[in-house]
Parts: structure tokens; C-alpha cells; sequence
């Protein structure tokens, strides 16, 4: 399933979104051959050198009372590029939302010099935003862009006036990854690098920066979100180009390969951090990083593995290396390396997730939750000298230094942040775990051992009192305990937001922590711990445990007065038959494994039965156990149906993207005149449902929608609604000749959601609900207190059923 990421932060590695946020940063450089005038400005993102370091020295002038203060912040459209700055100009790129756009502004007074239009909006897909990617390199009197459509340009940076342009898709064969070309530029001398993901010996290609000209093309490796990088190695400049599977070291002029290195990571965003003595580190999977050494002897070049680490994993910032040590954040904790050895040095938790660089051995850092903070860059441990809220909606790219000032943006504003004389340096205290319900029994226990001398005795006698976990207390109180000796517990679940980590609250001189929610008195919920920063474990104190399509299990949770469905036991009567067939589309150009569920007494009768067909086929039979269902209701408040599962091969682009008609027109087209011959249904519309969760549930309206007079039932459960793909749907329905076509839509009131990142499922199923009804549709369901995925959704798979196909009472 998608949601991968969506509902757990750390799910990273199995889904495809990891690649959606934090790919407009990517590496690009420009010539290593400054003026020390030059020294000062940031003319790409990864800066001068292309390592993540800003030059200046004496720049945070703490114990004189200077820290971070505005200097001026202006609107700014949507895109992932970051800010570049050179002789006074910062230029960076967005979209109007009719356009994309290359801006340039003083970069001291933020005053508007130019705008240059590049192509029409580049629009998001799969929940990114939209607008460029790529960040500009600024080179001398030239600026170069490349737009997310291939769009590769060179303007003047003073006038904005077009120098040249070419198409890297149209002219040259590139092939644009799924979320738009995001690889940044590199200068060299005179050759413009940019890494044109093609198939014909040209993944990567150098062009002649005055001209426009394609100068060289090499490379087979696939390419995503990298970039080229430049690095010194043995006294010579090398062009060092990530591909998905190998680490190439090129020559710029040429772009003869040097060496090539078989990291075989499949990061489809990595970018390679310049470490000392030849070195490089790839954070080259979600599971761990590693360091590699170049060297040269006799002309030939050595690579050898230094070290293989998981100390820095799953996370899209770039890490920047300091005085022998990597700083970089692993998931959402920033984290300390010790470049020597790959081992962990310490782990933060402040300031959360986000992106940083290195001035003045500091890092600053701007957190996704647009709060900017100065961190000192040492191997004592986390310490924090400044910070301040520059932005109050979410950030995906990092900050730019130059001159002395820290240039920043988000997905609405930019804003120029210079060091100057402030009256408090601190503005965000750190947030204390928030106590729920202090005037609890649970909570004066804790005050009560608190007070004690005896506290491990009064524990004991607690947990040893205890019935179940977590403790319940009033119906609507949860108190979640776990007790152990740890560096970090903290709790992720359907009851917070998506990436919300939840601290534990620790009882002061106890190995005893807890955490209070208040819940309805009938909710259902999963929720996992997350021990030691990372390790994801079910909570052990509570034996009830579900499957998951995130991780193995989870535990979960059912308040007093939640109704555990039955329907989903053991059958203990006639069962009915699971027939398996391998289905060829000649639309889609594949193969999948669909499963036909037939009632009990199909093979006994010559009955013809109506048919349901459910997306997401191998969870509705496996985490569902929608078959056990099935044989439960049948015959007792449901009438014989067939149940048509089918196996979801790339639903990502099947069920909601670009491969969405294909799939309706499969479904429509190939699958239901398929098993119409094959086995005994009601061909009718009448007699025929499409139902799915989440993006299986989208599918299912789309295909119903897109190709009337197919299906009669629809259901939903969590349907997934977020733009653009669900503007598309909801425009597609219009009020039908019939009004009888019979609607199921539910969605839990703990739904996927983030106020963060600006979505919510609940609201989205809500609006969704309320179109139909508004077209004139009846509309059964409605809001649950339950949460997302299969756990939830297998509880009302009965009420979809009876409601399509009730047991039909004998005349």
C-alpha cells in the first residue's frame, strides 16, 4: 500500500513517497576556482565546495548579545529549490501556479530585480507540491536553471534575459524521473554537468555553458533525484556522478569515466558528502550508510569500503562532514558520526526534523516545521546557542549562507535571516511531554511515587495489581506504561498525527514511563513504541496485537465499550471456495494473481449470483480475512455473492495516478467480462459492486465514475482524496440518469492525517461525502472511532455487505 510513510514515520524504505519530500535540495556546484571574494556567496546548494560548508568564520557572536533576526521575508509560490546566492543577487525558482518561475532578489533587501517564466507549472504528483525542483548554479555573469519538465536554460544574472535554452527530454533523449527532473546543475570551467537520466549512453551529459551545446553524453545507470558533485582526489578534480546503482568518477571535460563504484544501494535520492582524505560516505539505503576511499597508485584508482554503518539512515538531508565527524540526521533525529569509524557518537531528539549546513563550526538548521535553529557542531553532545520560528507552515528544503546572512524558504515564503544584536537568543523553549488529565487516579499515583522513598516497592505493587495494559481508567482514559531502562520511549499511532513521535513521560527517579489519551469509550487504534530513538517494538505489557501493512504487527487498543466484531472469527459452518487464477491485461501489459471467493453452495446449484470486486485483493484476503466474512454472514444477514480479489501489482500508479485509466479500462474492459464468462454472476450493474480502502477506494469510484452502467455499489473506506487526484474525481461526478446507484463511504475519526504537512483524510472523506449527497446519491457509513489501514477497515467489511447485498427474506 502507499501510505507507507504517510501513517509511520518509519516505514520509509517500502514506499515510493520517501522520494516525494526533500528532493528540490539536490547537490550541484559550480568551479572550485574562487576568488576569495567568491568565498562568501552560495552559489548552488551544497555551496562554493559542494560539501555542505559555508567559508566564513566569525560569524555567530553569541556572547555579545548577537543571534538570528529577520532582515526581510516576501510571499513565494511553491517549489523545492533552494536559494542561491552570488555578488549580491539570490535567486531561486517556484511556481505562480500558473508558471514556474526563476526569481532573483537583492540579496540584502529583498527587493525584486527579475522574473523569468520557464514552462507552465510543473504539477505535483502522489501529495507533492508543485513547481521546480532543481536548484539554480550561478556562475559569474550567467545563472543556470533546469525545470522539473527538462527545461534546461542559461539567463543573465543581472537582467534575467535569455541566453540559451534546450529541452534535455525533447532534445536529447533524457528520460524525466516520476516527480520531474530535481538533480541540480554543476560548472565547471566550461562545461555545464546535469545528470539527463537517458537509456542510450547519455544518463549523464555535459554541455558547453556558453552555448547550450552537448559537448558529452556517457552513462547506462538509471538516475532519480542525484546530483553531480565536484571533488579533489589525488591532486585532480573529479566529477562524481551517483547513478541508482553505481558511484562514477568522471572526467569534467570529457566525461571519460575514472573509476566506477558498485554501491547497488538503490537510493534513488543519494548524494555523496565530501569527507577528508579522499573519502566519500553515501547514505546509500534506508537501513544504513557507508564510507568509501578513492586513492591512486601507478594511474589506477583504488576504491575500498571503510565502513558500513546504520548509525545515519532513512533521511533525505544531506550530511555535512567537521573536525572528523558527520553530522546528518538519521529518520528525524539529528545525529553525530565519527567519520572514522561509522559509529554513533550521540542522538538528539531537538531540534527535530529537518535540514541543515555548516558555518562557522555550527550547524544551522531549519526543522520541517519552519523553526531555524544554531547548533554547536561538536562530538560533546547536542547544543543549541540560537533559534527562532521563521515560518509557521512546513519547510522541504534547506538553508543557503552567504555574506554573513542565512537565506531560507518554504513552500509558501523566503526570508533573509542575518546575525545581528537581539534581545533574547532562544525564542522556542523545548516543549515538556504533555500530562493529560492531571487530576487522573494515574496521575496522583505518579505523584505519589514521585514522593516516595520506596518507589521501586510501590511499582512492583502497581504493575503486580494491574489486570490488563494499557491501564483503562473511566472508559475514556488510556494510560500507556512501559517500564525499563532506556535512552528514549516514545509512542507513534493512530491516535497522532502522521510522523508525530509521542515522548513518554518518565516518573522522576523510576525506570517507569507513561504517556495518558483520551479516547472514546468505544475506539479501536493501533500504536507501536519506538525504543532507543529507532527500534520499533509492540507494546509488551499488552498481549493484543494485529496485523499491519506497515510493519510485521502492531499492538492495539479497544476501549470497554468497542464491540469486537465477530464476523471475522473462524468459521464454524459451510465454507465457501477460493478459486486462483493468474490474469493477463493486454492494457496493462502484465500479469496478476486474482482470487475468486464462490459461496458455499456454488458448486451444488445453478444459481447466478451478483459479484463485488475488491482492490487490494491479497490484504482483504490475508489482513482482512474478508473470506472468514464472507461465510460467517452468508446465509444468516447476507445473500450469496462472489467476491472477486484482485492483487494489486503497482497500485501506486494503477489506482490513482498515471496508469488510472488503464486500470478502470482493465477493470471495465477485460476483468468483469472475464469472470462474467467464467463463472456464474449476474452480469448487471445491478448486481455488481466495486469496493477498496484508501487509493483501492478511489479506484473503485474513478473506474465506476469514469465508465457509468458497470457497477451498481461503490465502496470506500479511508478513500483517498487528496489533491490532485481527488479535485479530478470529485469533477468527474456529475448527477446521474439513476439515482438508485448504492453508496458505502467510512473513514475513521483517527484517519491519516497531519496538520503539519496540511492534509487530512477525515475532512477529505467528510467534503467527499457531502458532494455526493449534494449530487443527489443516498450515502451509508460515515465517521468511526477507529483509525487507518486493515485493522480498522476489516471491522466494517459486514456493514459493506449487508448493506449491498442483504439476506433476502423468503416470500
Amino acid at each position: 500500500m502507499r501510505k507507507t510513510l504517510h501513517l509511520w514515520t518509519f516505514a520509509m524504505s517500502s514506499f515510493i513517497i520517501m522520494l516525494i519530500y526533500g528532493i528540490g535540495a539536490g547537490n550541484s556546484g559550480t568551479r572550485s576556482e574562487t576568488g576569495e571574494d567568491q568565498k562568501a556567496d552560495w552559489p548552488n546548494w551544497r555551496g562554493v565546495d559542494h560539501d555542505g560548508k559555508a567559508m566564513a568564520t566569525g560569524v555567530f557572536k553569541f556572547e555579545q548579545g548577537y543571534g538570528p533576526k529577520v532582515a526581510w521575508k516576501k510571499p513565494l509560490g511553491s517549489g523545492y529549490s533552494s536559494v542561491s546566492v552570488a555578488s549580491g543577487i539570490a535567486i531561486t525558482m517556484f511556481s505562480d501556479s500558473t508558471f514556474d518561475v526563476m526569481i532573483a532578489f537583492d540579496a540584502e533587501s529583498g527587493d525584486d530585480l527579475w522574473r523569468f517564466k520557464i514552462d507552465s507549472t510543473y504539477v505535483g504528483r502522489a501529495g507533492a507540491r508543485n513547481g521546480p525542483r532543481s536548484t539554480p548554479v550561478i556562475d559569474g555573469d550567467k545563472v543556470f536553471g533546469l525545470g522539473a519538465k527538462g527545461q534546461l536554460f542559461a539567463l543573465d544574472v543581472k537582467s534575467g534575459k535569455k541566453l540559451w535554452s534546450t529541452n534535455i527530454v525533447e532534445d536529447h533523449n533524457g528520460i524525466a524521473p516520476f516527480h520531474g527532473f530535481t538533480t541540480s546543475p554543476l560548472v565547471h570551467e566550461e562545461v555545464l554537468v546535469v545528470e539527463t537520466g537517458g537509456s542510450k549512453k547519455n544518463s549523464i551529459s555535459g554541455f558547453n555553458k556558453n552555448s547550450g551545446k552537448l559537448l558529452w553524453a556517457t552513462g547506462t545507470d538509471t538516475i532519480h533525484y542525484q546530483s553531480p558533485i565536484s571533488m579533489p582526489i589525488a591532486g585532480e578534480s573529479h566529477l562524481l556522478y551517483v547513478g541508482d546503482k553505481y558511484l562514477y568518477g568522471l572526467d569534467h571535460e570529457t566525461g571519460d569515466v575514472l573509476w566506477e563504484f558498485n554501491h547497488n544501494g538503490g537510493n534513488q535520492s543519494l548524494n555523496p558528502v565530501i569527507v577528508a582524505n579522499n573519502s566519500i560516505m553515501l547514505n546509500y539505503s534506508g537501513r544504513e550508510s557507508m564510507l568509501i576511499q578513492v586513492s591512486k597508485e601507478n594511474e589506477k584508482y583504488n576504491i575500498a569500503e571503510a565502513w558500513k554503518s546504520r548509525a545515519i539512515k532513512r533521511t533525505f538531508n544531506t550530511s555535512v562532514y567537521h573536525e572528523g565527524y558527520l553530522y546528518g540526521y538519521s529518520g528525524n533525529f539529528l545525529t553525530c558520526v565519527d567519520a572514522a569509524t561509522g559509529e554513533k557518537i550521540w542522538r538528539s531528539r531537538p531540534p527535530g526534523e529537518g535540514f541543515l549546513i555548516l558555518v562557522d563550526g555550527h550547524l544551522v538548521i531549519l526543522t520541517r516545521r519552519g523553526t531555524l535553529h544554531i547548533v554547536e557542531a561538536s562530538p560533546s553532545g547536542y547544543r543549541e546557542k540560537a533559534n527562532m520560528r521563521v515560518f509557521d507552515k512546513p519547510n522541504w528544503t534547506p538553508p543557503s549562507f552567504a555574506a554573513g546572512r542565512i537565506y531560507v524558504r518554504n513552500l509558501e515564503e523566503i526570508a533573509c535571516i542575518e546575525i545581528a544584536p537581539v534581545s533574547k537568543l532562544v525564542e522556542i523553549t523545548p516543549t515538556e511531554p504533555k500530562i493529560v488529565a492531571p487530576e487522573s487516579e494515574f496521575a496522583a499515583f505518579v505523584r505519589e511515587i514521585e514522593a516516595a522513598n520506596t518507589k521501586k516497592e510501590l511499582i512492583d505493587e502497581f504493575m503486580n495489581s494491574q489486570k490488563r495494559f494499557p491501564i483503562i481508567e473511566k472508559d475514556n482514559l488510556v494510560h500507556f506504561v512501559y517500564r525499563g531502562e532506556v535512552e528514549d520511549i516514545a509512542m507513534i499511532g493512530d491516535m497522532f498525527d502522521w510522523g508525530q513521535q509521542i515522548v513518554m513521560n518518565r516518573v522522576a527517579g523510576t525506570d517507569l514511563y507513561y504517556q495518558t489519551v483520551e479516547l472514546e469509550p468505544d475506539a479501536r487504534l493501533s500504536y507501536l513504541l519506538l525504543k532507543n530513538f529507532e527500534e520499533q517494538i509492540t507494546d509488551p505489557l499488552n498481549s493484543a496485537k494485529t496485523p499491519s501493512s506497515f510493519f510485521d504487527e502492531t499492538s492495539e487498543i479497544a476501549m470497554p465499550k468497542y464491540v469486537r466484531p465477530t464476523h471475522l472469527n473462524e468459521p464454524t459452518g459451510a465454507r465457501g471456495k477460493l478459486d486462483s487464477l493468474q490474469f493477463e491485461s493486454k492494457i496493462l501489459g502484465n500479469t496478476r494473481k486474482v482470487e475468486v471467493y464462490l459461496p458455499p453452495e456454488y458448486e451444488q446449484s445453478d444459481h447466478r449470483y451478483p459479484a463485488i470486486y475488491v482492490n487490494y485483493g491479497r490484504q482483504a484476503v490475508q489482513m482482512a480475512n474478508m473470506p472468514n466474512t464472507l461465510d460467517n454472514l452468508i446465509g444468516k444477514s447476507v445473500s450469496p455473492v462472489i467476491a472477486v480479489f484482485i492483487h494489486a501489482l503497482n497500485s501506486f500508479q494503477e489506482y490513482a495516478r498515471e496508469r488510472k485509466k488503464e486500470y478502470a479500462q482493465m477493470i471495465v474492459e477485460e476483468l468483469v467480462p472475464h469472470i462474467d464468462k467464467n463463472y456464474r454472476t449476474l452480469a448487471n450493474a445491478e448486481s455488481r459492486a466495486f469496493m477498496g480502502g484508501d487509493e483501492g477506494g478511489f479506484s473503485a469510484f474513478f473506474t465506476a465514475f469514469k465508465h457509468p452502467g458497470v457497477f451498481g455499489m461503490l465502496a470506500g473506506q479511508s478513500t483517498h482524496l487528496y489533491p490532485p487526484e481527488g479535485v479530478e474525481l470529485s469533477n468527474i461526478i456529475t448527477n446521474p440518469e439513476r439515482q438508485d446507484l448504492k453508496i458505502y463511504l467510512d473513514w475513521g475519526k483517527y484517519d491519516f492525517r497531519s496538520t503539519a504537512n496540511e492534509f487530512n483524510w477525515i475532512e477529505d472523506n467528510q467534503k467527499f461525502a457531502a458532494l455526493l449527497k449534494e449530487k443527489g446519491y443516498t450515502i451509508s457509513g460515515g465517521q468511526v472511532n477507529d483509525g487507518f489501514d486493515w485493522p480498522s477497515w476489516r471491522t466494517r467489511t459486514d456493514k459493506i455487505l449487508e448493506t449491498f447485498f442483504p439476506l433476502k427474506k423468503p416470500n
